[in-house]
C-alpha cells in the first residue's frame, strides 16, 4: 500500500549512498513500470541472485539503504496531515 501520489521511485543504495553496481544496471522502480498483483499490492525482491517479478539486485553487497519518495503527494513533513497514511510494508525473508 501506498498513499496517493502522482509518481514513487525506490531506489537501492550502498551503505555510502551510492547506487549499487550490478550487472543488469537496474537501480530503482517507478510507480508506473512496478508489476502489481491482481488486488493492487506489489512485492519487490531485493536480493544477489535473479528473481521474477520486480527484483533489485544487491550486486553482492551485503549492507543496503531503499529510499522510496513521492512525488505531488498530499503527504506532507511539516503538516499533521497525512502522517496516518498507510505506507509500505517491509519484510525480511532470510536474512542474516
Amino acid at each position: 500500500v501506498t498513499p496517493a501520489a502522482r509518481y514513487w521511485t525506490l531506489t537501492l543504495y550502498n551503505g555510502e549512498g551510492e547506487l549499487v553496481a550490478n550487472s543488469i544496471n537496474r537501480y530503482d522502480f517507478t510507480s508506473q513500470e512496478l508489476v502489481r498483483h491482481a488486488d493492487g499490492s506489489f512485492t519487490v525482491v531485493i536480493a544477489p541472485r535473479a528473481n521474477a517479478g520486480n527484483w533489485l539486485p544487491t550486486g553482492g553487497i551485503e549492507r543496503y539503504q531503499l529510499a522510496l519518495r513521492f512525488y505531488d503527494t498530499a503527504v506532507g513533513v511539516a503538516t499533521k496531515e497525512g502522517r496516518e497514511i498507510p505506507m509500505p510494508t517491509i519484510k525480511t525473508r532470510g536474512c542474516r
